[in-house]
């Protein structure tokens, strides 16, 4: 008895490493081409349309500050043509005094935020050509949209951006935590998009073509809690792509209490295993889909699933690498050091440092119960099909105001009448205050907010003169004397007079031009 308890031991450290190393490998492969390789060549004609865009944040027993700090922000952002709709599902209506905010309830939570998505995705204008999804607690800065329009381009579904946290006041040790993670997964989606792989639509910060989604039969037409993993599949197994561009940037609340948290790792596990055993074995027949991809797809499977392997083995390693000798010391050594590799590639796409080493110590503090955690939701969605559980929000950030800006209705078309805007070619446009040309992001952001067309400014003078409205010491840019390009090589038109924000304060994000 003793020998073949010994034997089923040894097989299953032997399978455990095995595993450990290949989902390591895997990463990192992921984060180094990241960090190496450059972003993918755009072989399209940008379209130089600005279209209608229906902006969707379901909110659901949220707190009605944070909802009123994220309204406010999206009332700030500069775009010609766009609408405001607030789906809520709160057991006490969220009260918000907006005529400009188009808001509906229902009388049930079927669905869960699919069905609520389902319902507002019924409820966009005629005339809108792509569906916005931000949760209730994610900022956004003014040109979210603008960003956003670079890549309605033909063949695209849905288009995913990078899910920042770090609004939490004060921050807490598994708040900072929370937000490395985020950051290590915006690198690891970076690298796995321009290789190639399987990259999807994630909750929130994402957009979906209207024509697309209503081609599927709508959002979420299953009962599910992972709506956006099975969007995912649907629309893959079309034919439509996923675009995923880390410049789109929302920030979010991070859990603050390690109940909250599990619980929340508890809900991706369970409904991600969940999806898969719904859809993978069609997306692994599907001819539109590429056979890198589908190989891809199951690495990111194993890495929700590989505690399946991994849990029982923790009950048993000491015992391996002391009295067994199964385990070399070098080779403990490695599997050890690898989440400090995973935590520190993404400082070199520019994560803090401190962020990092928060991380790394943080994954070792929350190894064990983290395991055990994500091995009982496999479980779950293995046999059982997991509910939505909310991930309760406490906090807000007392400088949230600043970041959102004053709310302002200019830029904003919620009701009838919205249009589609054009923006004619860009042949010369230079900065009045240093001269450089102008990208074409920087283009497209005064098409839709310049206060005056005549005057160009790039982001890094019009981000030196904020902070000195804000009554900040900050570095001025290096002006040289040259002269703006005259007024008739700005070859700029729009069919709506569009005048952005003075007082709104910009942030610029690593990828920014």
């Amino acid at each position: 008895m003793t020998g073949a308890f010994f034997e089923i031991v040894t097989a299953w450290e032997i399978a455990s490493i095995s595993l450990t190393l290949l989902i390591s490998a895997y990463l990192i492969v992921d984060l180094v081409a990241a960090v190496l390789s450059r972003p993918l060549a755009r072989s399209f004609p940008r379209d130089p349309r600005f279209p209608l865009v229906s902006v969707v944040i379901p909110a659901y027993n949220e707190p009605t500050d944070i909802v009123r700090a994220t309204l406010a922000s999206w009332k700030a952002v500069r775009y010609p043509s766009f609408e405001l709709i607030l789906a809520d599902d709160s057991e006490v209506p969220i009260e918000v005094d907006d005529p400009s905010v188009r808001i509906f309830r229902r009388s049930n939570r079927e669905g869960f935020k699919g069905g609520a998505l389902r319902e507002a995705f019924e409820r966009l204008h005629p005339e809108s050509e792509w569906m916005v999804v931000f949760d209730a607690d994610f900022l956004v800065d003014p040109d979210i949209l603008v960003r956003f329009s670079e890549h309605y381009r033909p063949g695209v579904g849905a288009i995913q951006g990078y899910q920042a946290m770090g609004r939490n006041d004060p921050p807490t040790y598994l708040t900072r935590y929370s937000e490395s993670f985020h950051a290590v997964a915006n690198t690891l989606l970076t690298g796995r998009y321009r290789l190639g792989g399987f990259v999807g639509v994630q909750g929130t910060v994402q957009a979906y073509r209207v024509e697309a989604i209503r081609a599927l039969g709508g959002i979420a037409p299953y009962t599910t809690a992972n709506e956006d993993l099975d969007t995912t599949f649907r629309l893959r197994k079309a034919g439509w792509k996923i675009v995923y561009d880390p410049a789109l940037v929302g920030r979010g609340i991070a859990p603050e209490r390690y109940r909250t948290l599990f619980t929340q790792v508890t809900r991706w596990t369970s409904t991600t295993v969940r999806e898969y055993r719904r859809h993978y074995g069609s997306f692994v027949r599907s001819p539109e889909v590429p056979a890198l991809e589908k190989f891809d797809a199951l690495l990111f499977l194993l890495t929700w699933i590989n505690s399946l392997v991994v849990t029982p083995t923790l009950v048993f390693l000491p015992w391996a690498i002391s009295d067994l000798h199964l385990i070399p010391l070098w080779l403990s050594v490695l599997i050890t050091a690898l989440p400090i590799v995973l935590f520190t590639l993404p400082m070199l796409k520019g994560t803090p440092a401190r962020l990092g080493m928060t991380g790394w110590l943080g994954y070792y503090v929350l190894l064990v119960p983290g395991y055990f955690v994500m091995f009982r939701a496999s479980l779950l969605g293995f046999f059982t099909d997991p509910g939505f559980v909310r991930t309760p929000k406490t906090r807000r950030s007392p400088i949230d105001a600043g970041r959102a800006g004053a709310p302002t209705s200019r830029g904003l078309f919620p009701g009838v009448g919205a249009r589609s805007a054009s923006v004619g070619a860009v042949q010369v446009a230079a900065c009045s205050s240093c001269g450089r040309r102008l990208t074409h992001r920087e283009t497209l952001f005064y098409a839709v907010g310049a206060l005056d067309v005549g005057t160009l400014t790039c982001r890094r003078c019009l981000r030196a003169a904020e902070w000195e409205r804000f009554g900040r010491s900050r570095p001025a840019p290096v002006a040289a004397a040259r002269t703006a390009a005259p007024s008739g090589q700005w070859g700029l038109r729009s069919r709506h007079t569009v005048v952005g924000s003075a007082g709104v304060r910009y942030r610029r994000h690593r990828g920014s031009p």
